[in-house]
């Protein structure tokens, strides 16, 4: 596996979620899906974009690591003395995400993830892990206008996790988008975007699509 083929990857699925979104969108303004089937597929649908997504940054963070090919033909070296296996990278993106300082060796983090893609904390990973190309995956992952990554996360947070208190910030969210309702949260994925003028699902893919093209340069 190369950062090239990573790339090519995720390129691949997120075409074929595009796919599904426009299906969705289409058999439900056709009649052919109630409402609450709707919903159920575009909550489906978010949750393997998110999948998707968290797969490619975990991907790119570990390739970034080891060393790996860029999709320009550009060599990542390996960072140099450190264990940069899978397990290990896993448990130095978790002790990073809580602000901590990984030891220095033997600890890993097997049989658990961190959430690879959180936009709140990848920042932080990518400074910690220092791979020689960290300045390129900080202008890829801390891209501005590229939100799509973000807002996703909030949404289909609060699609698994139904609180008051995750509603609330997808509603913090409408300010961005044009809904004609939002009787749940996964309603917004099909608002039109204010400054874009097109549907947040789409735009989301969008973004990602841009960031990993940046990532993977």
């Amino acid at each position: 596996m190369t950062l090239a083929r990573s790339y090519d990857r995720i390129v691949f699925r997120l075409l074929q979620r595009h796919k599904q979104a426009k299906s969705i969108q289409y058999n439900y303004a056709s009649g052919d899906i109630s409402p609450w089937e709707f919903r159920f597929l575009s909550e489906s649908l978010l949750s393997n974009i998110w999948i998707d997504w968290n797969r490619f940054v975990k991907s790119v963070l570990v390739l970034s690591c080891a060393g790996s090919l860029t999709r320009s033909g550009v060599k990542v070296e390996a960072r140099a003395g450190s264990d940069n296996s899978e397990d290990r990278i896993a448990y130095e993106v978790w002790q990073f995400g809580l602000g901590n300082t990984p030891k220095p060796s033997g600890s890993i983090r097997k049989g658990w993830e961190p959430t690879w893609a959180d936009s709140s904390k990848i920042i932080k990973s990518v400074h910690g892990l220092k791979s020689s190309n960290y300045l390129t995956l900080l202008s890829a992952f801390g891209a501005l206008g590229l939100d799509g990554p973000k807002r996703m996360r909030v949404v289909r947070n609060a699609c698994a996790h139904k609180t008051r208190l995750n509603r609330n910030e997808v509603g913090q969210l409408r300010i961005y988008y044009l809904n004609t309702h939002f009787l749940e949260p996964i309603d917004i994925i099909w608002g039109i975007s204010h400054s874009r003028n097109s549907i947040a699902v789409f735009e989301w893919i969008e973004d990602l699509e841009s960031i990993a093209d940046l990532a993977t340069r």
